[in-house]
């Protein structure tokens, strides 16, 4: 699969990075990293400028998979665990509302319904 091959030259350059000691060590170091590149992510969507966007997006991203990394967590393996969680959730919101006779909910009532959902989990 691509986005495997993608992560793990992702971890690749990343070791190569740590053994001339570019590599955050501690984990709050990372989490700083990533509110950071949150930071600037939710500026460049402001700016609506796209591709600054795509970069930050992407600095976001490494830097997710360094946490990753550091925690000993596949991505593939979180990947799937997080769809897993969400197909649950999904069902029940559609048996919901099933239950309440509507095919779509705007966002209140889907909050609603989520917030429901998740608090039942």
């Amino acid at each position: 699969m691509k986005s495997k091959n993608l992560i793990e030259e992702s971890i690749k350059l990343q070791l190569e990075a740590k053994a001339i000691g570019l590599d955050w060590i501690e984990l709050d170091k990372i989490i700083d990293k990533i509110r950071e590149e949150t930071d600037e992510l939710d500026e460049a969507i402001e700016n609506k400028d796209r591709e600054h966007i795509i970069e930050e997006f992407g600095d976001l991203f490494f830097s997710l998979i360094s946490l990753s990394r550091h925690l000993k967590i596949d991505m593939s393996d979180l990947n799937e665990s997080a769809n897993l969680k969400f197909k649950g959730r999904l069902t029940k919101i559609f048996a919901e509302m099933k239950r309440r006779n509507i095919e779509y909910a705007e966002p209140d009532e889907m909050i609603e319904i989520w917030k429901s959902i998740k608090n039942k989990s």
